[in-house]
C-alpha cells in the first residue's frame, strides 16, 4: 500500500516590499545629498594674505576731490561722473560698517568732499585729487590697466602736492566699454591709493568676494552681471594705520613708511559691504534660499509619487504559481 504523495509548496513572497523599501531607501540619500551638497562650508582655510601701505598719509580729515568728465567725448558715457562719485561715497559707507564692528572709530573723521566739474556751482581750485577720463590706456605708458593713480613723492610721509587718477573708458584693447559697476569698481580700486594703499597680495577674500584692492581686475570688463566690489577688512584695517593720527586730535607731523600688514587674529578676512548693500545681498539669499526648498521639495514631490506608483504596480503583479517539491513516493514495508 503506498501513502499519496506529500508535496510541500513552497510560497514566494511578493517582491513589491522589498522594493518599495530599496525606492525609499535611495530617495532618503537622494535628499540627504541634495541639502549636504547644496549647503556652503563653514570652515574656510586662512589666506594669509598681506597688503603694503604707500608710505604716504593725507594730513588733513577732509580730502577733497574734483571729478572732470568728458561731455563731449564720444566714448564718455555721462553716468560716468555719478559712477565715481558713488565710488568715493561707498568708501564713507564702508568705513561706518567697519569700524561699527571692529573698532577704529577714529577713522570716521575722514570726510571726503567730492566735486564735478559742470556740475557743481564752484568746485576747489587745487583739490587734492583730481579725477579724470581717458578712452582707453592703449598705446600709454600703463598699457594693461584700467585705471592709474599717480602720487607725488610724500614727503616725511606726508602727501603734498595733487595727486591724479586717470579712469579708462574701454578695456586695453579699446574693444570693450566698462560698465558702470566696472567704472565704480575700478575707481574705488583707484580712490584706495590715492588713501594710502598698496596693492594686496591674494585676489579673493575669505569669504569668496574679491578683494578690491589686489593688483588686477577679477571680473570680464563690460559683462552687466558684474557685482559691486567693497573694500575688505585687509583693507580697512591698512587704512586704520594710515591714518592712526587721527585718534590724536592732532596734526601729524610725519606719516608712516611703507608697511607690510595683516588682518589681528580674530578679524575675518571678508569685503566690507555698506550697510544698504548687505540688507540687499540678504534678501537675496533669502530668496535664493526659497527657491532651493522650493525645487527640493518639488523633486522629492515626485520621486515620491514615482516610488508610490512602482510600489502599487509591484504590487499588483500575480505571484509566480508555487513549484510543487515532490518528497518522492514513501517506502512501504514488505508484508511477508
Amino acid at each position: 500500500m503506498k501513502n499519496p504523495t506529500n508535496t510541500l509548496s513552497l510560497t514566494e513572497q511578493s517582491p513589491g516590499k522589498g522594493y518599495e523599501l530599496r525606492a525609499l531607501l535611495l530617495l532618503a540619500i537622494l535628499l540627504v545629498s541634495i541639502i549636504y551638497f547644496d549647503s556652503p562650508l563653514d570652515s574656510r582655510a586662512s589666506s594669509g594674505a598681506v597688503i603694503p601701505t604707500g608710505g604716504g598719509t593725507w594730513a588733513t580729515s577732509t580730502i577733497t576731490i574734483v571729478i572732470y568728465p568728458q561731455p563731449n567725448a564720444l566714448w564718455f558715457k555721462p553716468s560716468y561722473s555719478s559712477d565715481v562719485a558713488r565710488a568715493i561715497s561707498r568708501w564713507t559707507e564702508s568705513i561706518i560698517a567697519y569700524t561699527d564692528a571692529h573698532g577704529s572709530s577714529y577713522l570716521r573723521k575722514l570726510g571726503f568732499l567730492a566735486y564735478i566739474s559742470g556740475v557743481n556751482q564752484s568746485i576747489p581750485a587745487n583739490p587734492d585729487i583730481q579725477i579724470e577720463f581717458i578712452q582707453t590706456f592703449l598705446g600709454a605708458l600703463y598699457p594693461l590697466g584700467l585705471g592709474v593713480t599717480i602720487i607725488p613723492q610724500p614727503v616725511n610721509g606726508i602727501f603734498s602736492g595733487q595727486t591724479t587718477t586717470r579712469l579708462a573708458a574701454y578695456d586695453p584693447t579699446n574693444t570693450t566699454q566698462l560698465t558702470d559697476s566696472d567704472m565704480i569698481n575700478i575707481a574705488s580700486h583707484e580712490f584706495g591709493h590715492a588713501l594710502g594703499l598698496d596693492h594686496a597680495t591674494v585676489s579673493a577674500t575669505d569669504d569668496g568676494t574679491f578683494e578690491l584692492m589686489f593688483m588686477s581686475y577679477g571680473q570680464a570688463v563690460g559683462n552687466s552681471a558684474n557685482s559691486l566690489e567693497a573694500p575688505s577688512t585687509l583693507d580697512m584695517f591698512a587704512l586704520s594705520y594710515v591714518y592712526d593720527w587721527l585718534a590724536n586730535y592732532s596734526m601729524p607731523s610725519g606719516g608712516h613708511p611703507r608697511t607690510l600688514l595683516s588682518l589681528p587674529p580674530g578679524v575675518a578676512y571678508s569685503s566690507v559691504y555698506p550697510y544698504a548693500e548687505q540688507i540687499q545681498m540678504l534678501q537675496n539669499s533669502v530668496s535664493q534660499l526659497r527657491l532651493e526648498i522650493l525645487i527640493v521639495a518639488v523633486v522629492a514631490g515626485l520621486l515620491l509619487a514615482l516610488v508610490l506608483v512602482f510600489g502599487i504596480l509591484l504590487s499588483r503583479r500575480k505571484p509566480a504559481p508555487p513549484v510543487p517539491y515532490s518528497w518522492g513516493p514513501v517506502p512501504t514495508t514488505p508484508t511477508a
